[in-house]
């Protein structure tokens, strides 16, 4: 390949460093905010499975006194 193609084909893709820069911390910041989502719903999913799972047992717990105290 000579010289003026490799500069032809160099300068088709250069940016400008504040542009990229600016880019980069777009994605970092969507990225960021997708975290955070992810975060937020596996902890209200892993609450809410606690939560049922401490009412089941209370229920349990409940019926198991009920059925001892009819003996």
């Amino acid at each position: 390949m000579s010289l003026t193609a490799r500069k032809l084909e160099l300068n088709e893709y250069d940016i400008n460093k504040k542009d990229f820069e600016a880019s980069i911390e777009q994605i970092a910041d969507q990225v960021r905010l997708i975290d955070q989502k992810m975060t937020m719903t596996i902890e209200r999913e892993i609450s809410q499975g606690f939560e049922d799972n401490l009412r089941k047992v209370n229920e349990t717990k409940f019926l198991i006194k009920r059925m001892s105290s009819l003996s």
